[in-house]
């Protein structure tokens, strides 16, 4: 926000002595502070003075972050404390010094196992927040963060529930989150559960193992429509050395439909260790916040095992191999006789006698006539019209409190609001269906028209008269349309977003 880009570092925040600003965005600021009560570093996020405009915001920011405080667990950044200094909202977090995870990735592609490491831990504190009822909302890399031994934490529980309420982030009337990991049904603003969590770490997972996220678009519009209508990206396409049950992995985690997703986190980090590791892993119960994860090493007895079973298989199939040699050279192979070669008896051919030369006659040399007018086609008959456009209404959403609706038409149509305060884009073109967004001032209905002019060869061109239509299927002329030829009208309503 422009306020917190202008507000200078202060030296302190309640008791804690500021020593440097650590990052700030739309939401918030984070600083790095010192706790002279216990003598250590802590990190301070710092919250916007304009959410206590709205009277109820601190029954709500008590409510929400005291909640948020009260998830103990190895993997969720610990809150130490909350409190208001000027009239300004602010909680204290433990320092996580060993960056973020989307730090890691821009680094590059992140190995199966390390994904699967991360994973496991990452599901854990996610189960168990889910248990205590609480959803994050706002998964993704950014909000996961390492300490100096490499182990990953959780952070910002409850803060994209405050933004919720006051609208300070992405959308608005239930829609909350970053555009890249949003689930479809986050984005269209249906209650949400545990599982839009699931959907957000499926997204994790595919931008750790391929370097990027699997939908990209010019606008955050753009990149919302496609979490909504396209199908998950084969990510084997991105990175083929990956084993291909990754996949399915993937697939689930990000299905469309809820209900087809991963029934916990920890379901999701079992499906991965056991591709990564083969074995589920040993996960305590979500109510333990103890982290048990000895799948690493136990792999390896798994494996000598088998390979001392397929040993033992070699050496069987050599020695049969060598008894059924020795066989042949003490008894020796049976001899087979030469089978008789077969007479050929030469049948004489006949001689065929030449056939006789035909006489050619000249061909006719044709008449070139001069070419007679276009003939005008007849009028179509009664019933027949000019096809129109199919227009389908994909959904309705809200981004940055703007509403949008989406909605397909055929590739290659044509598309013109026809009012001035309406404005649509195209989105996405596959499989013979283009995919546009519309938006505008919320709670109006506007008129969009959408065309597929016929095509009319070149020859048919002057078959009729003005203000006539040629109809190639019917080869008849048929009274153009008031909006124009293949057009249709569709009535865009747009929902409120507040």
């Amino acid at each position: 926000m422009v306020i917190l880009a202008r507000m200078s570092i202060p030296a302190q925040i309640g008791r804690y002595k500021i020593k440097s600003e650590l990052g700030r965005g739309g939401m918030a600021t984070v600083y790095l502070a010192f706790d002279p009560s216990f003598n250590r570093d802590v990190a301070i996020k710092v919250l916007p003075r304009e959410m206590l405009h709205d009277p109820q915001f601190r029954a709500r920011f008590e409510r929400e972050i005291k909640m948020a405080a009260g998830l103990e667990h190895p993997a969720i950044v610990p809150v130490y404390d909350v409190g208001e200094d000027n009239g300004q909202p602010y909680f204290v977090m433990r320092l996580l010094t060993g960056g973020s995870l989307a730090e890691i990735i821009a680094q590059g592609r992140i190995s199966f196992e390390e994904t699967a490491r991360i994973i496991s831990k990452i599901a854990q504190g996610l189960t168990y927040a889910h248990k205590k009822g609480v959803v994050h909302r706002d998964l993704k890399p950014d909000n996961i963060l390492f300490d100096e031994n490499g182990d990953p934490f959780i952070s910002d529980f409850g803060v994209a529930r405050l933004a919720e309420s006051t609208g300070s982030l992405t959308g608005s009337s239930g829609v909350i989150g970053t555009p890249a990991y949003m689930s479809p049904e986050q984005a269209r603003g249906d209650v949400i559960d545990s599982r839009s969590d699931i959907y957000g770490l499926g997204v994790i997972v595919y931008q750790m193992l391929s370097g990027h996220q699997p939908y990209s678009a010019d606008t955050p519009m753009g990149v919302v429509v496609k979490h909504i209508t396209e199908p998950v990206p084969e990510i084997l396409s991105d990175v083929p050395s990956l084993p291909a049950a990754v996949d399915q992995v993937i697939r689930l985690s990000m299905a469309k439909d809820k209900n087809k997703r991963y029934a916990t986190a920890v379901d999701l980090a079992k499906a991965l260790n056991l591709i990564a590791f083969g074995e589920e892993g040993n996960f305590t119960p979500a109510s333990d916040t103890g982290i048990r994860t000895g799948v690493y090493g136990a792999a390896g007895g798994s494996s000598r095992g088998r390979t001392g079973l397929v040993v033992a298989l070699i050496i069987l199939v050599v020695a049969a191999v060598g008894v059924f040699l020795l066989r042949n050279q003490l008894f020796g192979a049976p001899q087979v006789e030469p089978a008789p070669i077969p007479t050929l008896t030469t049948i004489p051919t006949k001689i065929p006698t030449q056939a006789p030369t035909a006489t050619l006659e000249p061909a006719p040399i044709p008449v070139t006539e001069a070419p007679s007018a276009i003939p005008f086609a007849p009028a179509c008959a009664a019933g027949v019209k000019i096809p129109t456009p199919v227009i389908r209404l994909v959904d309705k959403i809200c981004v940055d409190k703007n509403p949008y609706t989406v909605l397909s038409i055929p590739e290659g149509a044509t598309f013109e609001p026809l009012d001035s305060k309406l404005s649509c884009r195209l989105e996405r073109t596959s499989n013979g269906k283009s995919t546009i967004s519309c938006g505008g001032p919320q709670l109006y209905s506007y008129n969009l028209k959408v065309c597929v002019p016929p095509v009319v060869d070149s020859a048919d061109a002057g078959k009729c008269d003005q203000g006539l239509t040629f109809d190639s299927a019917n080869q008849c002329c048929i009274t153009t349309p008031p909006d124009g030829a293949g057009c249709a009208i569709f009535k865009v309503d747009l929902k409120a977003c507040q």
